[in-house]
């Protein structure tokens, strides 16, 4: 492109980008949508969380959030924690967020498995991630399963709620 080809595609682009004028409204759109999102969660200005979303939607009139396609991983005290949802939603200015459609969290050779999890502020200010529908934790050689679930996001540890049930022999033996 040369120099008049440029100049005219600067001119062309300023012209869309001019302020407000006196008396003109300025109008944001209140919906900003984009694919390909990597995203990092910090805590107390360390880095606890990376992840990604094929698409996230973001409502700047109410700050509500949606995405899909998630996968995150947690960094806690005992190990990283590989996280996937097919799609969440939530509000950042209440630091609330909700995965539904089938969640997959693995540490190692541990996987949990359950529909649906929430995380929501707790009221010393820590994050604190639950679910009210049954889970199911599968490891080397133990199934564990539940009607509920919290889970320490510092730590890792999922602790089983309701009624937990455990089988413990399967697998091969020697």
């Amino acid at each position: 492109m040369g120099h008049r080809g440029a100049t005219f595609l600067i001119l062309f682009l300023l012209a869309g980008c001019r302020p407000a004028g006196p008396g003109e409204a300025r109008q944001v759109a209140p919906e900003l949508s984009m694919d390909g999102v990597q995203f990092q969660v910090d805590r107390g200005g360390v880095p606890t969380a990376t992840g990604e979303a094929e698409r996230l939607t973001y409502r700047r009139d109410t700050t509500d959030v949606a995405a899909t396609a998630l996968s995150m991983d947690l960094a806690t005290a005992t190990g990283l924690v590989h996280v996937t949802a097919p799609s969440g939603s939530g509000h950042l200015a209440s630091r609330t967020f909700r995965v539904t459609g089938g969640l997959r969290a693995s540490r190692g050779a541990d996987v949990a498995t359950t529909a649906s999890a929430t995380t929501r502020p707790a009221p010393d200010g820590t994050i604190r991630i639950e679910g009210s529908e049954p889970v199911q934790l599968d490891g080397p050689g133990y199934r564990l399963t539940g009607t509920g679930f919290d889970v320490d996001p510092a730590t890792g540890e999922l602790a089983i709620r309701g009624k937990p049930h455990l089988v413990t022999g399967l697998g091969a033996r020697p």
